[in-house]
């Protein structure tokens, strides 16, 4: 007798559809338009993300833009102040509230952050991965909280501080096996304690807080439209609970297309370093990205993992962003010939998919991010969850903004494709 699996094996046909239907059927796969852009499928004013723009029905490519409530993303990091750090602070107070904060309004709502007190954790989980288990304990939340399915917007508002509260000290509980119930350092930044917690001590220099708040304030949002806060705002169109959104936007940043893509970029790295050394040699650089194109190395995807974007075409902002600050801190720690060597690859992957493809990319921000994340000490199954910790300022600001203006149940329709439709 034949296993279910050796019998979902033989039918598997059955469920295969053929990609050019989507085009018979004028069906947008992906919700991407036919020239790559994306579908609208909703209105926001917390962040718009720029790539390309259209003159005369024709689309041109463009420098890429990150804003937040009409401030450039550049501009939000190049107006921190030296002497303290709490960018990615202002930068969800901006995303949630919808204007910039006072000062006396920033010190309170840090304050309600950093002071957070959290219940009991079980660090036993059934789960090796960090995301899953902060999925977990996100709906544990729920069912601590007496009044987890009101959809007053303010109560939502409180609770979805408490979840980006928590989400760092679910974070490092989980990774280094002690609950953390409160943050260390509370008078400090959210930074300064995620470098402590991850240290397990407070020797950090101001330059690696400063790093680490930037790759904060970049991850915070990203538009409606990326997969994960889609995914929650979906999910709140149906009027359930923010514990239930939020959990199921770290389900879908866990996916390797997503919030993994950082870790498969530093895995990428290790290889290309085993197999040419920290060479900026361009032929050895080119050859390397031929092979990933033609699936002959690492993992045989075909993909340069780091390179190329849905919108941004030019340059990723972030990655700019992250760049810049990368040189500075590898050289710092006596690292310049593997940034040399990363930079390098940059610029030749960039270049050979314009000869292979015919396509314009850029690196993007999972380019350099994961690479950072190293110097800063920091290992590479925490580089996802940092980057859930950030966006669920984007998620929580998106929920609200949802339950509030986009009350109709979001509900696409399909296209039949299956084996009556030629009787009809």
């Amino acid at each position: 007798m034949k296993t279910l699996k050796e019998i979902y094996q033989a039918n598997e046909e059955l469920n295969y559809i053929d990609s050019s239907l989507y085009s018979r059927y004028r069906v947008k796969a992906g919700l991407r338009n036919d020239n790559g852009t994306g579908v609208k499928v909703g209105l926001t004013k917390i962040c718009d993300v720029i790539g390309y723009k259209f003159v005369h029905e024709k689309k041109y490519n463009i420098d890429g833009q990150l804003i937040y409530r009409g401030y450039p993303i550049n501009y939000l990091v190049d107006k921190q102040p030296k002497d303290r750090i709490f960018g990615f602070e202002e930068v969800a107070f901006l995303l949630i509230f919808g204007t910039l904060p006072t000062e006396e309004q920033l010190q309170e709502f840090k304050d309600y952050l950093l002071n957070f007190k959290m219940g009991p954790v079980d660090l036993q989980y059934e789960t090796p991965n960090i995301l899953n288990a902060l999925q977990i304990e996100v709906l544990k939340l729920y069912a601590k909280d007496p009044s987890a399915d009101t959809d007053d917007l303010e109560e939502r508002m409180i609770k979805g501080l408490n979840i980006l509260a928590s989400i760092p000290l679910f974070t490092f509980s989980y990774a280094r096996n002690k609950v953390f119930k409160s943050y260390p350092y509370p008078d400090k930044s959210l930074a300064e304690n995620i470098l402590c917690m991850a240290r397990g001590n407070d020797q950090y220099t101001l330059e690696e807080a400063r790093i680490l708040d930037t790759l904060l304030m970049i991850h915070a949002d990203h538009g409606g439209g990326n997969n994960s806060t889609f995914a929650n705002v979906v999910i709140s169109s149906t009027g359930t609970d923010i514990y239930s959104c939020i959990s199921a936007a770290i389900g879908s940043l866990k996916g390797p297309k997503h919030g993994g893509a950082n870790c498969k970029v530093t895995n990428m790295f290790k290889a290309i370093f085993h197999e040419v050394g920290f060479t900026t040699d361009k032929l050895t650089l080119k050859k390397i990205a031929n092979r990933l194109l033609d699936k002959d190395f690492f993992d045989h995807s075909g993909l340069i993992y780091g390179i190329g974007h849905a919108i941004y075409t030019k340059s990723d902002p972030r990655a700019l962003l992250i760049q810049q600050q990368c040189e500075m801190l590898a050289k710092s720690k006596g690292q310049e010939d593997i940034y040399n060597c990363i930079h390098a690859f940059e610029k030749v992957a960039v270049e050979v998919m314009k000869e292979r493809k015919g396509i314009d990319v850029c690196a993007n921000v999972d380019y350099y991010s994961g690479y950072v994340y190293s110097l800063l000490g920091i290992e590479n199954d925490l580089f996802t969850p940092l980057f859930a910790i950030s966006r669920t300022a984007g998620w929580v600001s998106h929920h609200l903004e949802n339950r509030q203006s986009n009350r109709k149940l979001i509900r696409p329709a399909n296209v039949y494709v299956g084996g009556m439709e030629e009787n009809e």
